[in-house]
């Protein structure tokens, strides 16, 4: 039997996607870049505000809930879709309203990933995927790599469908797309959503917990969806 620590790396991640969602926004990388070359603004496109813009996030669980949270001080209009809808007291608590997959990539001025990788969801964003999203759409994926097809995402890129993409995870990382890499509006981080000291010690925690309760009590406390009607806690 297996087991996985879900929660423990939910404020983490989260916090990545906010830096991402904000760092694509505002052309961070490319100001960053610029101002250590000693061009200051030359060249560089202006950026967008999250007020007032459509978030759509993919994937409702536990990440994705706490991005919810996260993004709903910047006054934002917050739609998800899950393979499971949310209870209307759940949706009024992150003011999040669901919507079908395709509307969320037709009306999104931002998405966001938060999906688990599986046989469903690989390849889920991919050219007709890309097709059906708004001209300049910004684009960030916590989640898994596979969930996205890289090829077609610097497709987009390169023709300004994405205006800015934000990756913590790639399709076969650590190797990167050489086009992700060259663009300069591809924000890229080496997979750092839960690389923190404290959301380390809580995965350890959740880790040695399950292993304690294996090894007393035969039983799990987070077994992985699969193996979750193997036990009753």
């Amino acid at each position: 039997m297996v087991s996985n620590t879900p929660t423990a790396v939910d404020a983490a991640t989260a916090d990545i996607a906010v830096l991402l969602i904000l760092s694509c926004c505002r052309n961070a990388n490319q100001a960053s870049e610029n101002i250590r070359s000693g061009r200051w603004r030359h060249g560089m496109a202006m950026g967008i505000d999250p007020e007032g813009k459509t978030l759509g996030i993919l994937g409702m669980g536990g990440i994705g809930k706490t991005i919810a949270k996260r993004m709903s001080g910047f006054e934002m209009k917050i739609i998800y879709h899950n393979r499971t809808r949310l209870d209307k007291k759940t949706e009024e608590k992150y003011n999040a309203t669901w919507v079908d997959f395709e509307t969320l990539l037709r009306t999104s001025d931002i998405i966001s990933v938060s999906v688990p990788l599986n046989k469903d969801t690989t390849s889920l964003l991919s050219y007709r995927e890309f097709t059906l999203m708004k001209d300049g759409v910004v684009l960030v994926n916590t989640a898994r790599g596979k969930v996205i097809c890289e090829d077609a995402l610097v497709n987009a890129l390169e023709s300004g469908k994405v205006v800015s993409a934000g990756l913590d995870v790639f399709e076969g990382e650590p190797t990167v797309h050489p086009g992700l890499l060259a663009h300069s509006r591809s924000v890229i981080f080496p997979h750092i959503g839960t690389f923190t000291k404290e959301s380390q010690k809580k995965m350890e925690m959740v880790a040695l917990g399950n292993l304690e309760a294996a090894l007393t009590r035969n039983t799990l406390i987070t077994p992985i969806s699969e193996h979750k009607k193997f036990f009753k806690n």
